[in-house]
């Protein structure tokens, strides 16, 4: 099937970006707890020729993340963090590109909730209120 999609572009000539269809969700997580963001694409002619994740933490610091496509499914990515540390809250962002274009999904927000050392805080935090 991305045989023909490929002879498709060969004979048109038309070019196409890859575009997100579905962008990665915001979630909550704990630490040593285990996070995953999604995102599915249309893959553009050519065909999308890399698929990445850029994380931005939230100091405004920018990391380059390799994902996976799960099993042989052709625009579905996915990027796991495990365990959760403190350090991998912030932006999840999936990166398309093939030859003519670069292409950014929304932002997807992992938050990890902590309690610092204080001994007022303890308490709440034991009760799931964080700070």
């Amino acid at each position: 099937m991305m045989w023909c999609i490929d002879i498709a572009y060969l004979v048109s000539g038309h070019v196409v970006a890859p575009s997100v269809v579905t962008q990665p969700s915001n979630t909550t997580r704990n630490e040593n707890d285990v996070a995953e963001f999604n995102c599915s694409f249309l893959l553009g002619l050519p065909l999308a020729q890399s698929v990445t994740w850029l994380f931005t933490n939230n100091s405004g610091h920018n990391k380059t993340i390799q994902g996976k496509t799960p099993g042989s499914v052709p625009g579905e990515h996915t990027v796991t963090i495990s365990p959760v540390k403190r350090a991998d809250a912030g932006a999840y962002r999936c990166v398309i590109e093939n030859e003519f274009a670069i292409i950014y999904s929304q932002p997807g927000y992992l938050i990890v909730p902590y309690c610092d050392g204080l001994v007022t805080q303890q308490v709440e935090c034991a009760l799931g209120r964080t700070f």
